[in-house]
This record gives structure tokens, C-alpha cells and sequence, in this order.
């Protein structure tokens, strides 16, 4: 009986720690900062669930990766911008394979 309550124990903090995995608040940017900016501009991104750390997390523009993460915390990250297409695209933050909302972030060229 003892043995069955032990497992029976394991087996529900394995299932609370999965189901809290699932159930994992997305994540979620409230501002960009600067709006625009050229190739090479650090934006400062800032929301909710970004993680503590980079790890595997992604920044896009636009669908491209940032060009660096200057600094990466649970709720701001400070992200280069790539050599994207010009024009208004979206920012989004991938974190765990989840994407946070698209904000508009547009890439401006340099002028001549």
C-alpha cells in the first residue's frame, strides 16, 4: 500500500509539472523601442515570458533573426536588427517554439 501511494505521488507531481509545461504563458511584447531603425539598430523589446535566458529563443524581424541579443531577460531583450526587408514588418519573440504577438518595427534605409 505504501509503495502504491509513493508511486501514485510521483506520478502526480510528473503530470502538475507537464501539465504546468502546456500551459505556459505565451510570450508577450508590449513595446518596441525604437519603432524603425536601419540595419544594426539595437531595439530594446519589452514585455511579459521572454525566459531568463536566451537559450534557444529566438528574435525575428520580419522573419529574420536578429542580428545579436545584446541582453536577454524575462522581460526586456535588447535585439540587433538584420539585414531585412525594407519597409514595416513584424518583431516577434519565439520562446520554446511558442511566438509572442507580432509588433510593426520598420526597417529603414540608409540614405545616399
Amino acid at each position: 500500500m505504501e509503495r502504491t501511494v509513493r508511486h501514485l505521488l510521483v506520478l502526480a507531481v510528473v503530470a502538475a509539472a507537464f501539465i504546468g509545461m502546456l500551459y505556459a504563458a505565451a510570450p508577450s511584447i508590449k513595446s518596441l523601442s525604437p519603432l524603425s531603425g536601419y540595419h544594426g539598430t539595437t531595439v530594446t523589446i519589452t514585455g511579459a515570458n521572454f525566459g531568463s535566458t536566451e537559450g534557444t529563443s529566438t528574435v525575428t524581424f520580419n522573419g529574420k533573426p536578429a542580428t545579436a541579443i545584446a541582453s536577454w531577460s524575462d522581460s526586456v531583450i535588447k535585439a540587433g536588427v538584420p539585414q531585412a526587408p525594407f519597409g514595416p514588418g513584424k518583431v516577434v519573440v519565439t520562446v520554446n517554439g511558442v511566438a509572442s504577438n507580432g509588433v510593426v518595427f520598420t526597417v529603414r534605409l540608409r540614405g545616399k
